[in-house]
């Protein structure tokens, strides 16, 4: 897992005078430290009980099974002490939480049981860096709840900077705040997106309740549904800005203030990767069905159409803001619908919303090497035009991103040659041709069957 996903924070010696230059400690202060850390030790205990063993395997089943296999690691010890932080404060055995049973079994100092009294309140949420004071506190303001909270841990606030989005448990301490255990960290740009699909996951989850509810249950109820979300956003976002190192400036990059141009790229490569699954991924109010699935018929057309203009409004506002939005366009055609105008605002079509000129002009890259690498092998007009045919019609279906453009044109170009039996060109001749490797024209000549239902004796 990626350095930048991971905050520190399981129980660590905060809020109670530590970290300070001088070496004056707040003997109020540190009383209440000291009553947490043993309730913290308490409700570990608690939850290795032998008695619980039946209910952590189920628990644990539950947790990882929402996340991507790809980051499902049930050795990492940092993903296992989220895991047992969820299993304590969220999970709900036979209608209560591990914290309830804990308070009913009493056997607690005077602070500690206020302490878990308040404990028993708090839910993970997403929060924003506002301000590190004085190298030794961070101030946060709640994206979800609203109003601000400041944590004293020097140790944190050195992997922090003003902006950067946090998915993370406070704990209440006395008079001051502590992190309950490691948390998520995303760069600023990445809000919008985050606060946007909470937002719509919780709509979905009021829905099939029947009317709205508080976020403190919801944010108890999906807590490591959301958890996943984050994970998976973190695990693409962070490596994406790898890709941009050049680009960004040290600090900069932390805090997410780089140039519109960079902060543009990196959202549709993101969003276009989350599209690319989401319209995979069964859903409740389609009746389990997959967007793509539910886009096939005139029932689940007209659900898409209502999840469709939630997230075009989002899209909206950003692209009014100046800030970096989403050509939502390219999931209508990924979903083989048409791109209804009365969707978008009175007067504004896709043009207005953004379709990038640079994945257009990269479109039209493939087709002139196709037509170029065909009409130098000597194939008929036809035959070329045919090809730019597929191609055009697997762009319009996929809308898919790429550095080199040739790896899709050699894919279209072995795809012809193996529908017309060219035994003199293959994949790794097209691969030293264009300076590409052969597994990747494979894996796009595939993509370009499935999609298109081609079978791969070019059919």
């Amino acid at each position: 897992m990626h350095d930048k996903q991971c905050l520190s924070g399981n129980g660590k010696r905060t809020g109670a005078g530590y970290g300070q230059k001088d070496n004056v400690i707040d003997i109020n202060k540190y009383r209440w430290w000291r009553a947490g850390q043993h309730l913290r030790t308490k409700l570990a205990e608690f939850a290795d009980h032998e008695m619980l063993i039946d209910e952590v395997g189920k628990a644990r089943e539950l947790y990882f099974s929402v996340m991507e296999p790809d980051l499902a690691d049930e050795e990492d010890e940092f993903l296992m002490e989220r895991f047992f932080e969820w299993f304590i404060f969220d999970y709900r055995i036979r209608g209560r939480t591990l914290m309830e049973y804990v308070n009913i079994a009493g056997k607690f100092t005077g602070e500690e049981t206020k302490l878990l009294e308040k404990w028993e309140r708090t839910r993970s949420s997403v929060y924003q860096v506002t301000k590190i004071k004085n190298e030794q506190a961070v101030v946060l303001k709640n994206l979800l709840y609203g109003g601000e909270v400041t944590v004293c841990d020097h140790e944190v606030v050195e992997e922090l900077a003003p902006g950067q989005i946090l998915f993370i448990r406070v704990l209440p301490v006395g008079d001051e705040y502590e992190f309950s255990t490691g948390g998520l960290i995303l760069p600023a740009y990445s809000k919008d997106y985050i606060i946007s699909r909470v937002k719509l996951d919780a709509e979905l989850y009021w829905s099939q309740k029947g009317e709205r509810g508080k976020w403190d249950i919801y944010l108890q109820r999906r807590a490591h549904v959301i958890n996943a979300l984050v994970m998976e956003t973190a695990s693409i976002v962070w490596g994406l800005e790898e890709h941009y190192d050049n680009e960004l400036g040290g600090k900069e990059q932390q805090a997410g203030n780089f140039s519109p141009h960079v902060a543009q790229r990196v959202t549709s490569l993101f969003l276009d990767y989350f599209y690319e699954r989401w319209i995979n991924e069964p859903m409740d109010i389609l009746q389990g069905q997959t967007p793509l699935e539910a886009s096939r018929n005139e029932a689940g057309r007209k659900k898409l159409n209502t999840l469709l203009r939630e997230l075009l409004k989002i899209e909206k506002k950003r692209a009014q803001k100046g800030e970096p939005f989403y050509d939502l366009s390219k999931v209508f055609q990924k979903l083989n619908l048409p791109v209804r105008e009365d969707l978008f605002e009175a007067g504004k079509g896709r043009e207005d919303l953004g379709v990038t000129s640079e994945a257009e002009h990269g479109y039209a890259r493939v087709t002139k090497l196709i037509r170029d690498g065909l009409t130098g092998m000597g194939y008929l007009p036809k035959q070329v035009n045919n090809a730019e045919k597929l191609w055009q019609d697997y762009s319009r279906l996929v809308s898919p991103t790429f550095k080199k453009p040739e790896t899709w044109a050699a894919a279209v170009i072995y795809a012809v040659v193996r529908r017309t039996g060219n035994k003199l060109v293959n994949q790794n001749t097209l691969a030293r041709q264009y300076n590409i490797s052969a597994s990747t024209i494979s894996n796009n000549y595939r993509n370009i069957c499935r999609t298109l239902r081609i079978n791969e004796d070019g059919e």
